[in-house]
């Protein structure tokens, strides 16, 4: 009797346990992060590719940035400038005279030590290229890149070359000698990680015949190049019988292993095999060891004199995301194949990520020949740096010009995603050569400056003749069947209400009231009376019952 009892007191402990751990499961609900947008969020400018010659003009530009709220001025260091006359004979005089204006305006100022050429991107209005003599230290096969159909490129050194972390080194050294004195106004230094200091390869560059949305040509041609992929396939597999049971080729030597030999066929067909998969992953290990050996290198020399962050850029390549033939074949040439692979480094490696095209949307996702989905992208990068722990911000791919959605889609990105901050490129887009704004300040100062927070506005009673599209426009709210104005909204409407979001600066106020236009912008009919909102800290809601 006894020994029952003893059963049966473990017998109803260990089924109170059971119930109470099953009950813990039913209650457990996962934990979700609202929506919002990082409290030390700052918004950056983009200095012109041009040299600077009217300084009290543009002192007068930054200062004006400052007077919006902007944070600081991103520039381009360039390694041609700086290092022209010859290999450790630098000259920085035009930076220390930058530095100074940055200084004097008030602003902070953020340098890219810019390792590519200047010239042959999208937007380049100059040509700065590498220092001439960089190219008598050794061979083009050992310095430059080659490409699929035998074109030569020198934006940026190669990363099969072995002189280049010296000559990194070099550079990075002796601008923290001769900046130490400005660590007062430098808030953050940028690395160039390769064409258009972007950490990628020169897959896409019209010089070479490369139009957008072609998929650009791989670039690992050179034998350099090759020699490193043998040796890279022989430590993985040992063997040349291991790698071709893998392959499922015949080779007799791994010297006969060489990139894809027909680029189109391969990211059709090839990369989905064994061959394509252990060729990608290689091809983006280059550029992984390429960010851990220059980012050591900064390290070393950086954080000791200036103790700010260090960052680099990883390229928007949304084109051919979702082609049916080719799925990915533009970012695979570039070198982006595993995007996680790729972020674990910036983390191992302590550096912010800068990612582009958050202008953009996947309005061309499904349409020939684009297959073009940006916002899709920015959203995985974004999940993927959060999920790491990478501090990541933004810049427009693009100069957004009387594009007011652009605006909004940056916001919405910049909020929904958690981003530190934001880039504008560029300079000349929202101020002018004398000091004063152009009509771009508003939009940008307004949404991008002040921290962006969601606001939903809701029409009620409103007459649908009136269209389905809401804009604030400056001080004006403007309902309208025309796309005029600033930050068009996408609106539902429901039992006589018009129901839709913007994204707007936090604690700004924005007079409006409902305006219909005609197809040249004249005023035909304005009604309601003017309203004022001034938007909450994290956003908020108004409500507008219709009136004529």
């Amino acid at each position: 009797m006894r020994h029952f009892k003893k059963l049966f007191k473990k017998y109803l402990s260990f089924t109170l346990s059971l119930m109470l751990l099953f009950a813990l499961i039913l209650s457990y609900q996962p934990k979700t992060s609202a929506a919002s947008i990082q409290r030390d969020y700052k918004s950056f400018v983009m200095a012109p590719l041009e040299k600077i010659t009217d300084w009290a003009g543009f002192k007068n530009q930054l200062i004006t940035l400052k007077n919006n709220g902007v944070y600081a001025i991103t520039t381009d260091v360039w390694w041609g400038d700086v290092e022209s006359a010859g290999d450790n004979m630098f000259n920085w005089n035009y930076y220390k005279t930058y530095a100074d204006t940055v200084r004097a305006s008030g602003l902070k100022w953020v340098p890219i030590i810019s390792t590519h050429q200047c010239g042959g991107n999208v937007g380049d209005s100059v040509n700065i290229p590498l220092p001439s003599w960089l190219w008598t230290k050794g061979t083009a096969d050992n310095m430059q890149f080659k490409d699929e159909v035998g074109n030569w490129n020198k934006e940026t050194l190669s990363p099969w070359w072995s002189g280049l972390a010296q000559q990194y080194d070099e550079l990075y050294a002796s601008f923290a000698t001769n900046f130490s004195g400005y660590k007062d106004i430098i808030a953050k230094i940028y690395l160039s990680g390769g064409p258009a200091g972007e950490l990628r390869f020169p897959s896409y560059n019209a010089a070479a015949g490369w139009s957008y949305p072609g998929r650009g040509y791989l670039q690992c041609y050179s034998g350099a190049a090759k020699t490193d992929f043998q040796n890279s396939m022989n430590t993985k597999y040992g063997t040349i019988s291991s790698l071709n049971s893998a392959w499922g080729t015949n080779l007799t030597s791994f010297t006969q292993i060489s990139p894809p030999t027909d680029g189109d066929n391969f990211f059709i067909n090839g990369y989905k095999s064994k061959y394509g998969q252990d060729f990608l992953t290689w091809y983006q290990s280059v550029l992984v060891k390429h960010l851990s050996s220059i980012s050591a290198k900064a390290h070393a020399r950086f954080d000791s004199v200036f103790g700010v962050r260090i960052g680099a850029k990883i390229a928007g390549i949304h084109w051919l995301m979702n082609s049916p033939n080719m799925p990915h074949a533009a970012e695979y040439g570039a070198g982006y194949y595993n995007y996680s692979a790729l972020l674990d480094q910036f983390k191992t490696s302590d550096l912010d990520l800068t990612f582009t095209c958050l202008e953009m949307d996947d309005s061309k996702a499904n349409t020939i020949p684009y297959y073009s989905a940006p916002k899709s992208l920015v959203i995985n990068i974004s999940n993927l740096a959060s999920s790491k722990g990478i501090k990541y911000f933004g810049e427009n791919a693009l100069a957004i010009s009387n594009n007011n959605q652009a605006y909004q889609n940056i916001a919405e990105m910049l909020y929904n995603y958690n981003f530190s901050g934001f880039t504008l490129l560029r300079l000349a887009n929202i101020v002018k050569s004398d000091g004063t704004a152009t009509s771009e300040m508003t939009p940008f100062a307004s949404t991008l400056v002040m921290k962006p927070v969601p606001v939903t506005f809701t029409v009620n009673n409103a007459n649908t003749s009136y269209g389905q599209n809401v804009y604030i426009s400056g001080n004006r709210w403007e309902l309208a069947n025309w796309t005029t104005g600033f930050y068009p909204l996408s609106l539902t409407y429901n039992n006589g209400s018009w129901i839709g979001t913007a994204y707007l600066g936090e604690g700004i106020n924005y007079q409006f009231k409902a305006i219909k236009k005609d197809s040249s912008g004249t005023v035909i009919w304005e009604g309601g009376n003017n309203k004022s909102y001034t938007v909450p800290i994290g956003g908020g809601s108004y409500t507008w019952n219709w009136t004529n």
